[in-house]
């Protein structure tokens, strides 16, 4: 370690360890004060110093109190203030990822999705000493796509932060037609990954909005009829199986064409964490937690607001 690391070390440990103010640390290392303020920072962009704000009310409100018992969640975790936009995506990464860290132990199965949500949450999480975990992808990807998905990079994350072992879907979430999805998904490689990811005890995802600039209405094998059909009918998806508001997949024929764990495999999952956030998610959050998609739920103030006040689960749409 060079002789600055190490004095900005100290600095740290005097400053942040034992709460002595920066004039206090210029006198005990005997350099100015502009220098102690600098080796702070460098003992921050190094890593050796982590800062964590532990709100009370991320955990402990009378509104995490509500969604729990309206929905039979285990656990909620609320982002507040008034963050929007990545400052809000930023934030219920922070707690989805403190969340997870707390619910990975040695030899875990976990499921994972991917998305820029997903991958929010991969930033923020810390190195956690894990023996035997196992990533596995739920869902294929996309790969010709004008957006980054970010699959590879979440699950790399993911898998550095517990010392895991990937197991990538290497395949496409879409195919154009049922017959090539079902020889695909034939292979043993892709039977042993998907096996996998039906034995997993927890799922993380996020849901997804209907609306015709989301991720997988860009993909090139979702046909316009299929559009139009979600567009009407759809309440949100998890995994890109879509979902009305009665919580039922609605479009059959894409399920057909489609790889990814379905929402029945799902809905029997010890842990389903659930990150969300945005009105443009209330109502497909909403459905996903009347169907009991979720057990484990990380959102904000806001939308958790809008989603108690959704009307209750539709019936009767149609369906093909």
């Amino acid at each position: 370690m060079e002789p600055r690391e190490a004095q900005a070390l100290d600095a740290a440990k005097l400053y942040y360890g034992l709460g002595c103010s920066q004039d206090e640390v210029s006198r005990a290392l005997g350099v100015s004060r502009p220098t102690v303020s600098k080796l702070i920072q460098l003992a921050k962009d190094r890593g050796y110093v982590e800062i964590r704000i532990r709100d009370p009310r991320e955990s402990a409100s009378e509104l995490a109190d509500r969604l729990r018992e309206r929905f039979g969640l285990d656990e909620v975790r609320l982002a507040t203030g008034p963050a929007q936009g990545d400052l809000l995506t930023e934030a219920i990464g922070r707690l989805a990822a403190r969340l997870i860290e707390e619910n990975v132990h040695d030899g875990d199965l976990i499921g994972l999705s991917w998305g820029r949500t997903l991958y929010a949450v991969a930033q923020q999480l810390v190195p956690t000493a894990r023996r035997g975990v196992q990533i596995v992808e739920l869902k294929g990807g996309i790969p010709l796509h004008s957006r980054r998905t970010l699959e590879y990079e979440t699950m790399t994350y993911f898998c550095e932060a517990f010392d895991a072992y990937p197991r990538a879907l290497v395949v496409p979430v879409l195919f154009e037609h049922a017959e090539t999805r079902r020889a695909v998904e034939a292979e043993s490689h892709v039977q042993a990954v998907l096996e996998l990811g039906r034995q997993a005890g927890t799922a993380i995802f996020t849901v997804g909005g209907t609306s015709p600039d989301s991720t997988l209405f860009g993909s090139e094998h979702l046909l316009a009829s299929d559009r139009e059909f979600l567009l009407k009918h759809a309440a949100g998806d998890i995994f890109s199986r879509f979902y009305d508001d009665a919580g039922r997949e609605c479009l059959p024929s894409l399920a057909e064409r489609t790889i990814a764990l379905s929402l029945e495999e799902l809905q029997v999952k010890e842990r389903r964490i659930c990150v969300a956030a945005g009105r443009s998610k209330v109502r497909a959050l909403h459905t996903a937690l009347e169907a009991g998609f979720v057990s484990h739920l990380v959102t904000d103030e806001a939308t958790a607001e809008l989603v108690l006040s959704a009307p209750g689960r539709a019936t009767g749409l149609p369906s093909r």
